[in-house]
């Protein structure tokens, strides 16, 4: 389904639903199929390369300012198994369609994590993710460049530039 968002009056793919989280504050969602065909991202190169996502199963949701606390500066979603959470600028961006190829890339990325995750499991996930991270810290790689090394981010980089395209990000 297609709609107009009521405060900006931009054409959106799907629908948006506001969900309550603690204290009391209203946070939007909407299933990361809606947001893909919004972006106008081929769903058989999707279901290709992660055969164990469904992104109409998949809610995208603003992530409570309390949980964005504990992200490092600079993250602009971070994917756990049972979503993908992002910051309400991101969210903005994937309602009003503004930067498509950035938006894209992103949505593919956090998508390619779920896989992951579904994929090797969360204790393995986990494992490899903060040991690859550590490895490349006791290296003596600076943050970015050690986040940038780990084997899970590169292969999910790699997947949403060949569905996206332009190149990695």
């Amino acid at each position: 389904m297609v709609g107009r968002d009521r405060c900006t009056g931009v054409m959106f793919a799907g629908t948006t639903r506001r969900s309550r989280y603690a204290a009391g504050f209203m946070y939007e969602s909407a299933p990361a199929a809606d947001i893909l065909l919004g972006l106008g991202i081929d769903p058989e190169r999707l279901a290709e390369a992660m055969p164990r996502v469904d992104p109409a199963g998949v809610k995208v949701r603003v992530a409570s300012p309390l949980f964005r606390r504990f992200w490092a500066k600079g993250i602009a979603a971070v994917a756990l198994p049972n979503g993908i959470f992002v910051s309400p600028t991101v969210m903005e961006r994937f309602r009003s369609g503004a930067e498509p190829d950035r938006s894209g890339n992103l949505i593919v990325h956090e998508l390619m994590h779920i896989e992951q995750w579904r994929r090797l499991g969360p204790m393995r996930h986990l494992v490899q993710y903060i040991g690859d991270y550590l490895r490349n810290r006791w290296d003596g790689f600076g943050h970015w460049e050690s986040y940038r090394a780990i084997r899970i981010e590169q292969e999910a980089r790699d997947v949403a530039s060949s569905i996206i395209g332009g190149g990695p990000r």
